[in-house]
């Protein structure tokens, strides 16, 4: 059995509470999702001539070892925010800014996968 993280479980704590609104940060999110990868084990290559769809949250796609995987940048992970209100600290949970990975699920990726609409 494969002691490896999966991909999909793969997350990338990238950023505060506040989503990523230029290119050049979206790429380091990219990257570093991409390094936690390798670092886990699998061989990870960026996808050629993918367009992200920035409104779906898109920052890119990259192949792991046979099976496409799309990142996405997004709100995904819980952070304490202390905050000052009337005077007072206060603390709650946010969503802050993490990149991820969502397989590209295709009838070749995965055999056995039953779609109603191939009936």
């Amino acid at each position: 059995m494969d002691k490896r993280t999966d991909p999909a479980e793969i997350i990338a704590r990238v950023g505060g509470v506040t989503p990523y609104s230029d290119r050049e940060r979206a790429f380091g999110a990219f990257g570093n999702w991409v390094y936690l990868a390798s670092r886990a084990g699998w061989q990870v290559v960026e996808a050629d001539r993918f367009v992200a769809d920035t409104d779906r949250g898109e920052i890119g796609a990259v192949d792991v070892e046979g099976v496409r995987y799309v990142i996405r940048l997004g709100p995904r992970v819980r952070r304490l925010l202390y905050d000052v209100v009337d005077g007072h600290m206060e603390k709650r949970d946010v969503l802050a800014v993490a990149a991820w990975a969502e397989p590209v699920v295709t009838k070749e990726s995965a055999p056995g996968w039953y779609s109603a609409e191939a009936d």
